[in-house]
């Protein structure tokens, strides 16, 4: 027999699949308030720096907003819908598209901001800046 827990668990996974497949058929039919997406991000610290790693398929990097402030890395953009969906059958959806905005906490000092492009990915360096003492 199966614990309470474990049913309560299943429940909580099947309820949140149905939620995220309305939000897709939502999207996918441009009904409703636009979903936004979070780009998945590796984020590495060294002694002089912080670069994210940031997976934006179908992005350009010139476009991503990047915003630093309060201890937060704040990435904001667009990802436009494949004008293909339009006459198409969807087989598989996978990659998401429309506005996407992904926060991080970092820590809160200053930085110098600059982008890069690696395959498939924007990368965000955060060079570590002296503290500013008064």
């Amino acid at each position: 027999m199966i614990s309470q827990a474990i049913q309560n668990r299943m429940l909580a996974d099947a309820l949140h699949r149905l939620g995220r497949l309305d939000q897709l058929r939502q999207v996918a039919f441009g009904l409703g308030q636009p979903m936004t997406w979070e780009p998945p991000l590796d984020l590495i610290e060294t002694a002089t720096e912080l670069v994210a790693y940031v997976v934006l398929p179908g992005v350009d990097p010139a476009s991503v907003e990047i915003e630093v402030a309060g201890g937060t890395l704040t990435l904001r953009g667009l990802r436009a819908r494949p004008s293909e969906l339009g006459a198409a059958s969807i087989l598989r959806l996978e990659l998401p598209w429309g506005r996407f905005e992904r926060r991080v906490v970092i820590p809160d000092m200053p930085y110098r901001v600059t982008r890069e492009t690696a395959p498939g990915c924007l990368v965000v360096r955060l060079a570590k800046l002296p503290e500013e003492r008064s």
